[in-house]
């Protein structure tokens, strides 16, 4: 990787513009979007640090939903060469991902579609599922709950979901445990962007786990 320019950080692996970099402040300055896809969310590298701690085989196919700026399927792609699709209902967020794609020399292809229009033969063609702060008000809920469905069903090997503990997500969560046979783990890891003074604060939330996780015991 040749080294960060002024305007860039590295976080796990990936390049992420600064505010400050020309094409991200050319993008604001645009059409931007409006389904919580302004920024990246800290779910995301909760996320990212489970997948680093419990890596899964390389070159799996990856479905990111609700990706937002698409950096939980770039860290796949970087990371384990993992062959990503990335999902958001707002075709405004793709540029960004486009951006962080371009920084990183990697491949994403999206789709723009909501979740409840996610269908079984997109997912049976995934190995792993995954999505960070994606379950953010109550009526997310029920369309979650049935991709999630349809994804078991479809043979989808392993599904995550990362969340802060927002009340909708823990209700989903809940569900999922009692009826899906997931497992709900509290997760947390160092903030990793701004240059803290001292100690870096701490990110804390919920992994959501469901599937084969081989060397995980799910309930």
């Amino acid at each position: 990787m040749k080294g960060l320019t002024p305007h860039e950080r590295l976080a796990f692996g990936l390049r992420i513009p600064r505010p400050t970099h020309p094409q991200l402040r050319q993008l604001k300055g645009g059409d931007t979007p409006q389904e919580q896809g302004h920024k990246a969310w800290n779910a995301g590298w909760l996320l990212m640090d489970f997948l680093q701690r419990h890596p899964p085989k390389d070159s799996l196919r990856v479905l990111d939903i609700g990706c937002g700026w698409g950096l939980c399927g770039l860290f796949c792609a970087c990371t384990f060469s993992a062959r990503v699709t990335s999902l958001d209902i707002d075709p405004r967020v793709f540029p960004f991902v486009a951006l962080h794609a371009r920084l990183n020399d990697v491949q994403i292809d999206t789709q723009s579609i909501s979740f409840s229009d996610v269908g079984r033969r997109l997912l049976a063609s995934q190995d792993i599922v995954l999505g960070a702060d994606i379950c953010y008000r109550h009526a997310l809920i029920s369309p979650l709950l049935g991709l999630v469905e349809r994804a078991l069903d479809a043979g989808v090997e392993q599904l995550l979901i990362a969340d802060p503990g927002r009340p909708p997500f823990l209700a989903f969560a809940r569900h999922c445990v009692e009826h899906l046979h997931g497992t709900l783990r509290a997760w947390e890891t160092d903030e990793p962007l701004i240059a803290w003074p001292g100690q870096r604060p701490t990110i804390r939330g919920h992994v959501l786990l469901m599937g084969k996780w081989p060397d995980i015991q799910l309930a």
